[in-house]
């Protein structure tokens, strides 16, 4: 059975996930060498916060707590982070069994993690997202057992001769 378009689905998600974690990249390393107290005043009247708001204090004490070794150490991840994401796309996309693999323990990694965010601090957002993995890893996983049986099957059709050749 043929999962092209399910493949290339899943390898489009990851390739978004990698271009939006590489722009983040890019916006990161250009806050190098800004006045971050000034960052954040522009950040906080573009989305038209209060300025003495919970969310404007959070902004603030990032900034404060940002060093230039702590922008390089997130872009550094994000970057490892994204070549995953892209790697895993170009596989999926050309129908790769490594890639399958590759997106199934990828994808499970995080399911603690999202479990135990949810169970933390419950939001519909998180359990979305935590079903989203869930479903995405199950499906590649559906596909590797059937890849499986389908070579298994292949070879107890060919003759005892043909299988020492192969």
């Amino acid at each position: 059975m043929s999962h092209k378009y399910g493949l290339r689905t899943v390898a489009v998600v990851e390739a978004l996930k990698g271009a939006a974690v590489l722009a983040l990249c890019v916006v990161l390393l250009s806050l190098l060498h800004k006045d971050l107290d000034s960052v954040v005043d522009q950040l906080i009247d573009w989305l038209r916060l209060n300025p003495d708001s919970r969310v404007a204090d959070w902004f603030y004490e990032l900034a404060d707590r940002t060093t230039g070794r702590g922008i390089w150490t997130a872009v550094t991840v994000g970057l490892a982070y994204s070549t995953c994401r892209f790697v895993e796309a170009f596989g999926l996309w050309n129908e790769r069994h490594w890639a399958e693999w590759f997106a199934v323990i990828s994808g499970a990694i995080y399911v603690p993690f999202e479990l135990f965010a949810l169970i933390s601090h419950p939001h519909w957002t998180k359990l979305v997202v935590l079903l989203g993995n869930i479903l995405v890893v199950l499906y590649i996983l559906r596909i590797l057992v059937e890849n499986r049986r389908e070579r298994c099957c292949d070879h107890s059709t060919v003759e005892p001769e043909q299988r020492a050749v192969d």
